[in-house]
Order: structure tokens, then C-alpha cells, then sequence
């Protein structure tokens, strides 16, 4: 499913509201960008076939960033 802009807009303000997040004028660009970008992302995962063997992962482990010199 492809989201249009509007669609897109709707979706970061009505999540933003039921967060009690409160997004300026210079930040509602780059996070409907953001949004436009994982929605893409999800579109080619969604469109990928699943073979009878595939399986979601069981546990998920976060790794720390690695420190900086």
C-alpha cells in the first residue's frame, strides 16, 4: 500500500496528538520524510514472498553503539 502525502501527513499528526507530542513547523518536514521513507521501506518488505520454511526471529537483542575514541 502506498501512502500519499496528505495520507501521510494525517498519520504523523494524529500519532503526534495521541502521544501528546508537539511537533514544530521546522521539524514536521523531516519526520514526514522520515515516515514517506519507512512507509517505502515496509512497501518492498510487505511485497516479498515468504517460503513455508521463513520465520520471525524469537528473541531480539539490541547491540550498544560501539564508544568513541
Amino acid at each position: 500500500m502506498t501512502l500519499t502525502p496528505a495520507q501521510i501527513e494525517a498519520l504523523v499528526r494524529a500519532n503526534a496528538d495521541a502521544l501528546g507530542l508537539r511537533l514544530t513547523p521546522e521539524q514536521m518536514p523531516g519526520v514526514l520524510r522520515y515516515v514517506a521513507l519507512a512507509a517505502d521501506m515496509a512497501a518492498l518488505v510487505d511485497g516479498l514472498p515468504l517460503g513455508r520454511d521463513d520465520e520471525g526471529a524469537n528473541v531480539f537483542v539490541p547491540v550498544a553503539p560501539a564508544a568513541r575514541e
